[in-house]
């Protein structure tokens, strides 16, 4: 499918924003065979890259609607993983290998997105 030069264009400008975010991913991932510390460190730096990608996207509208579906969807899972950890650590309520379980599944969704992304 051919991409307008434009959404090309967008995308190279939202790459270091993306970059720090998935960056940020790849830590949150090795961090949770670590320890809860590590874990909820990872998840600050997720959710923190997740917010500051999300408000760059925010003044700059991405002219391909796929393409900025797929981004927006990646940020949103990205916020959703830093929010369940943090909650998961500092708010115990449940079965936290559920809750890790959930997380690893999550991990994997963004890593989709991050590969569709790369191959855009």
């Amino acid at each position: 499918m051919d991409r307008e030069p434009s959404a090309q264009h967008w995308l190279i400008k939202a790459t270091p924003s993306l970059r720090c975010v998935t960056g940020a991913e790849r830590r949150f991932s090795a961090s949770l065979k670590m320890n809860e510390v590590t874990v909820l460190a990872a998840s600050d730096e997720l959710g923190a890259a997740a917010r500051d990608a999300t408000a760059w996207i925010a003044t700059n509208a991405c002219p391909d609607l796929e393409l900025g579906s797929r981004v927006a969807a990646m940020l949103r899972t990205c916020a959703e993983v830093a929010l369940t950890a943090q909650r998961a650590i500092t708010h115990p309520s449940g079965d936290i290998d559920a809750v890790f379980d959930r997380l690893s599944n999550l991990v994997a969704i963004i890593e989709i997105h991050s590969h569709a992304l790369d191959n855009w």
